[in-house]
């Protein structure tokens, strides 16, 4: 119990620092596209028209393009937002994703990847189906990797950056979301394996961790 309650401090202590450094950071968002995946609901959706008011140009990819969420980018958004469809579990969805981007790119900076398509599974290891486990890793944890895969080579010529929202419970260890916190950790350690590996091309990697949030 007090390891835990002193994860959750040192997770406030180190969100708080990093909260202070991005407001005071200023980023130049002249021509410089993002993608960023799971922008239906939730965090990347609000991520997309954040970023959308500060004058980047925005790819926003949903699973469902004609839904709801996509339909209020649209109509909230500039001309500069593209939304299109990519589901992560799928290798040509995500192809052509980077297909698309890749076209509509033209003289932009690709500056960044964000990584934030993910699904919650809250069962125990004993109840969870195998089936449980299989939805959690193909979204949480394989859908990074085949994302990162795919836009690598973009990434590669503007130096930029891989943003993975991967999740405090890849970090403390959350019963009875076994699930989920398989596939976070997972994508935990890919991230940390993936920011020593492209140090060397200037691309920089890095894993945003939420708490519990609605």
């Amino acid at each position: 119990m007090i390891y835990f309650i002193l994860c959750i401090a040192i997770s406030d202590l180190t969100f708080g620092c990093t909260k202070n450094i991005f407001l005071n950071a200023r980023v130049d968002s002249c021509n410089k596209a993002v993608l960023i995946t799971g922008c239906d609901t939730g965090f990347g959706h609000l991520l997309a028209k954040q970023l959308d008011s500060k004058g980047f140009h925005v790819f926003a990819a949903c699973l469902f393009p004609s839904g709801e969420g996509a339909m209020e980018l649209k109509k909230s958004c500039s001309q500069s937002l593209h939304v299109l469809h990519m589901d992560v579990t799928k290798d040509d969805s995500v192809k052509e994703a980077a297909e698309f981007v890749k076209r509509n790119l033209g003289a932009l900076e690709f500056w960044a990847v964000v990584n934030n398509a993910g699904i919650t599974k809250g069962f125990s290891a004993e109840l969870a189906h195998l089936n449980d486990f299989k939805n959690c890793l193909e979204v949480n944890t394989l859908g990074i990797i085949r994302v990162v895969k795919a836009f690598l080579p973009l990434l590669k010529q503007s130096k930029g950056r891989i943003v993975n929202v991967t999740s405090f419970g890849g970090v403390v260890t959350f019963p009875y979301f076994t699930p989920y916190t398989t596939s976070k950790y997972a994508a935990v350690g890919f991230t940390n394996a993936l920011r020593q590996e492209l140090n060397i091309w200037g691309i920089k990697v890095i894993s945003v961790e939420p708490e519990m949030f609605k």
